[in-house]
């Protein structure tokens, strides 16, 4: 059925939680059924590697400039502010919503949610949502939900793992909706591959399902080109100030890998029922499943030990497939893709107008469906934001462009990002002076854009880095 006969098609979406693109080749029914079925992107990214912003984002298709989410604690983050800036009656639910959707969230929402003052977290439901089974304090094992406005208490019994009880909610909400008239959009939330305050470790380590906590012994986390890498002089003062790692250090990244791998594999399940209900019901062809994470993580590289919180790929690279309604099946693709711009495409998606919405994404509708490197689809560039330090940088398709001070003193990062995926040598020194000035000036602009504004910049800029090193 061609996408234009789906006026009002259906939305799975699926938001991991610090989960790397590299962590999907061990999820094998989720990565199966995308290669097949679905276009996978290479070059995904959120724009601030932290779960409360990045969430906002999603939520809402706006930078974290223009939302205000800047933490995962209050007062600057966290459910604080995002519920004091108003903007849950601004959400992709909220529109859907209002456009005749039956919505659902199930999962983690915002950090402190559950020990909130201004609202009663344990019936508390936000605007937009139909049905809500959320996590009053997310873990995976001895936590509350709240479902629909009652809360729910869960033990320390096998079949009460957080990701498996989040799962059955879905799959409950899904049957029903599959047998219904209403279009629906619902949003699963894991808790994983995130570390729990439940691990006994220090730092602490995701919890895995029972079931799954003897696999991949052995197995190592990767080591790629800036795995606890040597010099570090060029790089600004957050990574000069890691020691290198000890070999304790590594084991402990090893162990943690594992436990995260682990820890993903009840999300593979659950993706793999969901699948299942879908292709045993005639509106498989109706239904978009997106699956992709808030933020990426850390292995080692650039000698961080644990943690997402810095400019570099690693913590703002994240998975993303999709697949539905005339979407290319077996595609890969490299565009460059943002969590800002799963807001509009949604929507557009969905038939939703956008007229009056404030948001600074742009709609990847026709990157899904078509093989060609011809599309609608322009993004050339796009902000990247950390609360470390309050750094900020622009990441091109071929070029990575970082700044940050310490004690007053700046410090410029440029990448080639074609020869240095990993973002290992800083040639910000072969900068010109115009193109120096240039690229600072560029960040200035973005980090006060918004709407049509950061759309236009981000395409202004596409060749600023054709002429920028000697």
């Amino acid at each position: 059925m061609p996408i234009s006969a789906v006026a009002k098609p259906n939305f799975i979406f699926i938001l991991t939680d610090d989960m790397t693109p590299d962590d999907l080749r061990f999820m094998p029914r989720t990565q199966e059924y995308f290669a097949v079925n679905g276009v996978r992107f290479t070059n995904t990214f959120v724009s601030y590697a932290a779960c409360c912003p990045s969430r906002a984002t999603f939520l809402t298709g706006r930078y974290t400039t223009n939302h205000g989410v800047r933490s995962n604690v209050r007062p600057s983050g966290g459910f604080d502010a995002f519920y004091n800036s108003g903007l849950e009656s601004a959400t992709i639910a909220t529109k859907l919503q209002e456009s005749g959707y039956s919505t659902a969230y199930f999962g983690k929402y915002f950090n402190e949610y559950g020990t909130s003052t201004l609202v009663d977290p344990e019936s508390y439901i936000p605007p937009g949502w139909n049905y809500w089974y959320t996590f009053v304090n997310t873990k995976y094992f001895n936590y509350k939900l709240n479902e629909n406005g009652i809360t729910k208490s869960y033990g320390d019994s096998a079949e009460e793992y957080g990701t498996d009880v989040i799962a059955m909610h879905a799959r409950n909400f899904l049957e029903a909706a599959l047998l219904g008239d209403s279009p629906f959009f619902m949003m699963i939330a894991p808790y994983a591959a995130h570390a729990s305050i439940e691990s006994t470790e220090s730092p602490r380590q995701p919890i895995p399902a029972t079931r799954h906590k003897n696999l991949f012994n052995g197995m190592n986390a990767p080591r790629f080109a800036s795995f606890n890498q040597e010099d570090v002089s060029k790089k600004n003062f957050n990574v000069r100030n890691n020691s290198l790692l000890l070999p304790e250090d590594i084991e402990w990244i090893d162990n943690n890998f594992r436990a995260r791998i682990r820890s993903l594999q009840s999300v593979d399940e659950m993706v793999g029922k969901l699948i299942d209900q879908l292709q045993n019901s005639s509106k498989e062809r109706e239904t978009y499943l997106i699956f992709t994470s808030d933020n990426g993580y850390w292995f080692g590289e650039h000698r961080f030990k644990v943690g997402k919180a810095d400019l570099y790929d690693q913590s703002h690279h994240v998975p993303f497939a999709m697949a539905g309604p005339n979407v290319q099946r077996g595609l890969v693709r490299n565009d460059l893709v943002v969590n800002t711009d799963f807001f509009p495409t949604i929507l557009e998606l969905a038939s939703v107008s956008l007229s009056g919405s404030s948001y600074d994404g742009r709609s990847f509708r026709s990157l899904i469906e078509t093989s060609t490197r011809e599309t609608t689809f322009s993004r050339n560039s796009f902000l990247i934001e950390t609360g470390v330090d309050q750094k900020a940088g622009i990441r091109f398709k071929s070029y990575a462009y970082f700044e940050s001070a310490f004690q007053g003193v700046p410090l410029k990062e440029l990448y080639d990002t074609q020869l240095d995926p990993d973002l290992v040598y800083n040639i910000a020194e072969k900068l010109t002076g115009e193109s120096s000035a240039s690229l600072q000036s560029a960040l200035a602009e973005l980090l006060t854009c918004k709407g049509d504004t950061c759309r236009a910049l981000e395409n202004k800029f596409s060749d600023l880095l054709v002429k920028l090193t000697d």
